[in-house]
């Protein structure tokens, strides 16, 4: 079965039909098995151990699981399966970063940066393999999956396609790249501790700052054919 496979990145949008599978740099459980074949659980394995073995293979740090990414990744994976849409923006507006410090990620950091990149893929396009290609084969996704600054991630998996939410030999994943800086809530008790209790207002309000000119920074999407 040739299968049909899509992905997107929060700075492109791309079609594809077809890629030559690539190796990695070492074998991942389930790495070339179809989506009918896997659970979401081990294609969520599977996708982390590609993504680094890639980063590893470019001389990249490797990101660590967190729970928090994954959660949103898990949400919006079934929410584009469910409703029928494919997108960084859920389809009551929210982007991918609305969502992302809905779960608690930014919460107490000094500053941060999230990512994400799309994908899904049917048939022989839904092996955790193909679907890492994919992203590879993409100067904007591949940009993301590369970033040293990235530490964090969250892989949410589930089968399905937002053409065909019952399509068993199918599947959409999200990745959620994140890193975080500083814990303002734990500075803030040393310097309580330290010199009394002193307003962080400053602080905050520089967060909050930060924050916008992310959300502007990763508004911007094209879409190629």
């Amino acid at each position: 079965m040739r299968g049909r496979a899509r992905f997107v990145s929060a700075l492109a949008t791309v079609a594809i039909l077809g890629i030559a599978p690539a190796s990695a740099a070492a074998e991942c459980a389930d790495q070339d098995t179809e989506a009918a074949e896997l659970s979401e659980f081990q294609i969520e394995s599977a996708v982390t151990c590609l993504i680094n073995e890639r980063r590893s293979g470019h001389g990249v740090g490797r990101v660590r699981d967190d729970v928090r990414l994954r959660h949103a990744a898990v949400d919006h994976s079934r929410a584009m399966v469910a409703q029928g849409f494919f997108s960084h923006n859920s389809l009551n507006g929210r982007s991918f970063v609305d969502r992302i410090e809905s779960s608690g990620y930014m919460r107490g950091a000094r500053s941060w940066l999230v990512g994400e990149n799309l994908v899904w893929g049917s048939g022989a396009l839904s092996t955790p393999a193909r679907l890492v290609q994919a992203w590879m084969e993409s100067s904007a996704h591949r940009a993301n999956l590369l970033r040293g600054r990235f530490k964090e991630i969250g892989i949410g998996a589930r089968r399905g396609t937002p053409n065909n939410a019952s399509e068993q030999n199918g599947v959409v994943v999200s990745s959620e790249y994140g890193f975080r800086a500083g814990d303002r809530r734990a500075s803030s008790a040393g310097k309580r501790k330290a010199r009394g209790s002193r307003k962080k207002s400053g602080k905050r309000k520089k967060a909050g700052k930060r924050k916008r000119k992310h959300r502007k920074r990763k508004s911007g999407k094209r879409k190629r054919r």
